[in-house]
C-alpha cells in the first residue's frame, strides 16, 4: 500500500478496513491479550508514578534526589544497547517479558512493605530505581519486540494507535485517583498501598503473556522453526542474510527525543508550577484531543518505504517547531489575559499530537519492516533512541530554563527544530526509494 493510495482512502473505505480489521482482532486473540496487559500495568504505573515523588520529597526534601531517581531508571537503556544488543535476537521475548514483569511484582512489593513499616530509606529507593531501570531497560524492547512478532503486519498500526489512546487516557485520569488516596492517607500508609496496587497489577499481566506465549509468534524466526524445516531455512537464510534499518532511521528517532519531544517533560511541569493557576490542567485534556486525534489518522496503516515515514517524522518537527513558537511568542506579547491560558492548551495539544503521530507511525514502520530475526536489535536499537534518551533531553531543557529562561527556552528549541528541520531536508532525498529493509523467512506474516 503506497502513500497515494492511503490518501485516496475515503471514509467507506476506512470503515471497511476497521471492520477488516476487527474481525482479524477476534480470530486472533493475541492483540486483545496485549492490549489489556498494557491496560492493566498502565493501572499500576499511574501510582507508582504519583507515589514515588511523593515519597522521595518526603524523605529528604531535595528535587535533585527525585532528578537522580529518573536518572537511574532510564540510564540502562543505554548500557544494554552496548553490553546485550543481540540478547533478544536469541530469546523468546515473550518470555523475556514475562520475568521482567516477574522482577517487577517483586520491586513493587519490596518498595510496598518497607514504607508500611517505616523501613524505606533514600538510599533504598536509589537501589529499587537502578535495578527497576534495568529490568525496564530489558522489558521495554522485549515488548515492542513481542509486539512485532506475535501480531500480524496488518493489525500493527491499528493496535499501537489503540495502545497510544489507551495509555494517554490512563496516564490523564489515573493520576488523579493516585493523588486522591495519597492525599486522603494518614503518613506513608497510602504510599504503601499505591506500590501494592502496582504490584498486584503487574501479578495480573503475567497470566496474559503466558497465553500470548502459548499461542506462539506470527513471524517464525530461525530458531523457532521445527527440525524438519531447518534445512530450508538454513538456504533461506545463506540466500538472504538479515538486514539491519539503517542507523540514520534512529538518528531521526534521538533528534526527535532529544530536541523535539523530550522538552515538554520539563516545559510543562515549570509552567504549571509558574503560572500557578488550577485552569492549566485543561493541558492534560488539549493533550489528550491531540492524542486521539493523532490515534485516527495513524491507524490506517504507513507507508511501506523509509524515506515516506522519515518526511511524515520531519512534518511533526515543523509541527512541534510552530508549538514551541506560540508558547514563546505568548509569554513575550500577553496583551490579554485569556491569551497565554489558550496558546498553552493549542500548544500542548499539536505537541501531543505530533508525538503520537511520530510515535505510531516509527514504531509501526519499524516492526512491521525489521527483519523476525533482529527483532530483538532493532527494538533495542528504538529503546536507546527513544526512552534511554529522555534523560539527555530533561537534563539539557532543565539546564537552559535555568540559564535563559521558559520563555527563551521555548523560543530556542522551536529555531533549533527548524534547523535540523531543514539539514533533513537535504538528507532525504539521498535516501534510496525501496521497500523497507527485512527479508521474509519460512513462517513470516
Amino acid at each position: 500500500m503506497n502513500t497515494l493510495a492511503l490518501r485516496r482512502r475515503g471514509p467507506r473505505q476506512r470503515l471497511r478496513d476497521a471492520a477488516r480489521l476487527w474481525r482479524l482482532g477476534r480470530r486472533d486473540p493475541r492483540l486483545g491479550w496485549l492490549l489489556l496487559d498494557n491496560l492493566i500495568t498502565t493501572l499500576g504505573a499511574s501510582f507508582t508514578l504519583i507515589a514515588l515523588p511523593f515519597l522521595v520529597m518526603r524523605l529528604t526534601g531535595h528535587a535533585l534526589d527525585l532528578g537522580l531517581t529518573a536518572t537511574l531508571e532510564a540510564l540502562p537503556s543505554l548500557a544494554f544497547l552496548f553490553a546485550l544488543r543481540g540478547f533478544l535476537d536469541r530469546a523468546d521475548p515473550a518470555r523475556v517479558l514475562w520475568c521482567c514483569r516477574a522482577l517487577y511484582v517483586a520491586i513493587n512489593a519490596a518498595l510496598a512493605a518497607t514504607t508500611w513499616f517505616g523501613l524505606i530509606t533514600i538510599e533504598l529507593i536509589y537501589l529499587l530505581a537502578l535495578i527497576g531501570g534495568l529490568v525496564w531497560a530489558v522489558a521495554y524492547p522485549a515488548g515492542r519486540a513481542c509486539f512485532g512478532l506475535y501480531i500480524r503486519k496488518g493489525l500493527l498500526p491499528a493496535g499501537n494507535a489503540v495502545f497510544a489512546v489507551a495509555s494517554s487516557l490512563a496516564t490523564m485520569a489515573l493520576p488523579m485517583l493516585a493523588g486522591s488516596l495519597i492525599l486522603s492517607a494518614d503518613g506513608e500508609r497510602g504510599l504503601a498501598i499505591a506500590f501494592a496496587i502496582d504490584a498486584v497489577c503487574v501479578a495480573l499481566s503475567l497470566p496474559l503473556i503466558a497465553a500470548v506465549r502459548r499461542r506462539g509468534p506470527v513471524r517464525r524466526r530461525v530458531a523457532d522453526v521445527r527440525d524438519d524445516d531447518a534445512a530450508e531455512v538454513a538456504d533461506h537464510v545463506a540466500a538472504a542474510p538479515a538486514s539491519a534499518i539503517p542507523r540514520s532511521y534512529y538518528l531521526y528517532l534521538l533528534s526527535s527525543t532529544v530536541l523535539v519531544f523530550g522538552p515538554v517533560q520539563i516545559l510543562l511541569p515549570v509552567l504549571l508550577v509558574q503560572r500557578h493557576d488550577t485552569r492549566y490542567l485543561w493541558i492534560y485534556l488539549a493533550q489528550f484531543a491531540g492524542i486521539f486525534a493523532a490515534a485516527g489518522l495513524s491507524a490506517p496503516g504507513v507507508p511501506p518505504t523509509m524515506a515516506a515515514v522519515l518526511r511524515r517524522i520531519v512534518l511533526c518537527w515543523a509541527v512541534a517547531a510552530f508549538a514551541y513558537g506560540l508558547l514563546a511568542w505568548s509569554a513575550y506579547a500577553a496583551a490579554q489575559s485569556w491569551w497565554p491560558l489558550s496558546s498553552a492548551l493549542l500548544a500542548f495539544g499539536l505537541l501531543a499530537g505530533a508525538s503520537n503521530y511520530y510515535g505510531i507511525q516509527s514504531l509501526s514502520w519499524l516492526q512491521r519492516s525489521a527483519d523476525a530475526r533482529r527483532m530483538g536489535r532493532e527494538m533495542t536499537w528504538f529503546s536507546a533512541a527513544t526512552m534511554g534518551a529522555m534523560p539527555l533531553a530533561t537534563l539539557a531543557t532543565g539546564a537552559m530554563i535555568d540559564r535563559l529562561h521558559w520563555a527563551q527556552t521555548a523560543q530556542t528549541l522551536a529555531w533549533s527544530i527548524l534547523g535540523v528541520a531543514l539539514l533533513a531536508l537535504l538528507h532525504l532525498p539521498s535516501l534510496h526509494q525501496n521497500k523497507a529493509p527485512g527479508t521474509r523467512v519460512p513462517g513470516a506474516a
